[in-house]
């Protein structure tokens, strides 16, 4: 149990603190590393995610502080204005709508909703494509994150470590033996659940894996389970990831195995 603090507890996102009059004031707590740091307005982000950065934060502020609210809305604005680029009308605007917002009942619908697409955010471009299908096709619209730097910097061919969780799904993948062989394969799941699976069969011998057949017949080798190389990466179509395996490596007829449709070097 955490003790309190100079009459003071923290609990989720609320810091407590006892009066001396016997009665308890609450807050925003924002933990010691926390350093105000938010989606810059600058970024390549939906204005109505910036906004509602904005709102969530003074809607949190309304019901949890129980008599310094106007203090906690002066840390957002200056926490927006002075370190997220943010226009400062902009700021006060926002919390001055969201503060003066009243709760209303859920609209019941009774025409059917409309057809909802996601496209890719890139700016004002975006919205003139939302409004264009709205009018003329009365197809509403949502923005998702289109490629990150992360992404993009992300090569085929790179060696991922597998100390570094991989994320990747729809791969064409290499694992090399010591002995200077390789085996290409696919799959649809993520990559590091593909390589436990062939290194789980090597160790059973269970003949589940041409890897682990490739073990059996020479005991001596070594496959490297902690580096695989990426030929190819989130790709979810089935006869694409066989078409890379194809143009990858040639294989000869003793190489591929007749129960199993890509072709390896081990």
């Amino acid at each position: 149990m955490e003790p309190e603090t100079n009459n003071a507890l923290p609990f989720l996102d609320v810091i407590v603190t006892r009066l001396p009059t016997n009665t308890l004031q609450t807050t925003v707590y924002r933990k010691p590393t926390h350093i105000n740091q938010y989606v810059n307005y600058h970024s390549n982000h939906p204005p109505q995610v910036k906004t509602g950065i904005i709102s969530t934060l003074s809607r949190r502020a309304k019901n949890i502080c129980s008599t310094n609210l106007q203090e906690e809305l002066n840390h957002l604005k200056d926490a927006f204005t002075g370190l997220n680029d943010y226009p400062p009308e902009l700021v006060n605007r926002t919390i001055a709508s969201t503060l003066s917002a009243t709760s209303t009942p859920p609209r019941t619908r009774t025409e059917p909703a409309p057809i909802t697409i996601s496209i890719p955010y890139t700016g004002k471009i975006s919205h003139q494509i939302s409004r264009l299908m709205k009018q003329h096709a009365s197809i509403v619209t949502t923005f998702s994150t289109p490629q990150t730097l992360n992404n993009l910097l992300q090569a085929n061919g790179r060696t991922h470590s597998k100390s570094r969780k991989s994320i990747h799904t729809g791969v064409v993948y290499k694992s090399d033996c010591n002995c200077g062989q390789s085996y290409i394969g696919e799959t649809s799941r993520p990559i590091n659940a593909r390589v436990k699976e062939h290194q789980a069969s090597t160790n059973k011998s269970d003949n589940k894996s041409a890897v682990s057949e490739h073990i059996q017949s020479s005991p001596n080798h070594q496959i490297n389970w902690t580096e695989y190389t990426l030929l190819s990466t989130n790709q979810p179509d089935f006869t694409k990831r066989k078409l890379t395996i194809h143009i990858t490596t040639t294989p000869t007829p003793d190489q591929q195995r007749s129960r199993l449709l890509h072709p390896v070097s081990i």
